[in-house]
């Protein structure tokens, strides 16, 4: 009678961790080409993860929502990641991290007839920037006081550029190429990188750490196998 509990047991448990396995991921980003593009539904970072996962072995389904609502549902959701969240110390504590997706680095765009001149970052004090909601780099500069307007998406400030409603743009140096040239941009000038970061899959800390580390391990695997280096190619 025993032996039949614990043969039972044993099933049960089984069934159990299968349930557990068979969980799907809920991943968010917002529209930021050629990070992720809605209309193809690809991207550098698009591509990443889904190769990621893939390789890890685990079930998921991207979805393409504006990045306050993402960070609040990736803060609230179990099972549910971000990416791809620009990693800094106020963030730290609150998620599991896999690290890095990629590496970007943010510059100040002005357009070539500006008056501007860019050396330090301290040159675009009195000026006013444009950038979009819940970016690192607008962060950054709002805690020191710059003049910073933000937008709920990016690309819309490259269009406020050449309309000379911002004097600069801060934007991630391969967003504002693949813009400049989606949108047949001559006028703009990169003046100044200013900020690097790293840029990683966030998830919900309730997520098992198990999993946190079999992603964070098919991301080092990734990177030595040339898989990142091949995406990235297909986008610069």
């Amino acid at each position: 009678m025993n032996t039949l509990v614990l043969h039972l047991t044993a099933f049960m448990m089984s069934i159990l961790a299968s349930l557990v396995d068979a969980t799907t991921f809920t991943l968010l980003t917002e529209e930021l080409p050629p990070y992720s593009i809605r209309d193809s539904g690809t991207g550098v970072s698009i591509d990443i993860v889904s190769q990621l996962f893939t390789r890890a072995g685990y079930d998921y389904e991207i979805i393409i929502v504006p990045w306050k609502r993402a960070m609040h549902m990736s803060l609230s959701d179990e099972n549910t990641c971000l990416f791809p969240m620009q990693r800094n110390q106020e963030r730290e504590a609150s998620y599991h991290w896999i690290s890095p997706i990629l590496i970007s680095q943010t510059a100040f765009y002005t357009r070539k007839d500006s008056p501007h001149k860019l050396i330090t970052i301290d040159d675009a004090k009195e000026l006013v920037i444009g950038t979009y909601n819940g970016s690192a780099a607008a962060e950054y500069l709002a805690s020191w006081g710059y003049n910073v307007i933000t937008t709920p998406r990016d690309a819309p400030n490259i269009l406020k550029l050449m309309k000379k409603r911002i004097d600069v743009w801060a934007a991630d140096t391969l967003s504002a190429k693949y813009l400049a040239k989606k949108h047949k941009i001559t006028n703009m000038k990169e003046q100044l990188v200013y900020f690097s970061t790293l840029r990683a899959l966030a998830c919900n800390i309730k997520v098992p750490e198990i999993k946190v580390n079999n992603l964070q391990q098919e991301l080092k695997k990734m990177y030595t196998d040339g898989t990142i280096e091949n995406i990235m190619a297909k986008y610069i």
